[in-house]
């Protein structure tokens, strides 16, 4: 089980000017559980795909396509109230988890 900082957005799109909120990421064997003011849990089996981009240019961001919708994710160093940093690595990190987890799930 790996725990990340993280901020998270849960719906259809993600801009610079959307509100995220922070929480901890967990993943374990069956689930992605990420917890915060708004947060969701989701079972790896109902991930139908995960994608890794750059938003804006300005940080790496996944996205996270599941049969409840969308949730978009990243790593951070810090945050403080809108402003983050993101972690580049530990969210190649926490992709490369996602995509070995969901290929072994399906």
């Amino acid at each position: 089980m790996t725990t990340y900082k993280v901020f998270f957005y849960a719906g259809d799109d993600l801009g610079l000017k959307t509100k995220v909120d922070r929480g901890e990421a967990t993943l374990d064997e069956s689930s992605l559980r990420v917890d915060g003011s708004n947060g969701v849990s989701i079972p790896l089996r109902d991930v139908s795909a995960v994608k890794l981009f750059r938003l804006h240019g300005l940080g790496r961001v996944i996205q996270i396509d599941h049969s409840g919708g969308r949730l978009f994710i990243s790593v951070i160093r810090f945050m403080i109230g809108q402003f983050a940093a993101i972690n580049f690595f530990k969210t190649g990190d926490l992709n490369d988890r996602l995509l070995a987890a969901t290929t072994t799930e399906s």
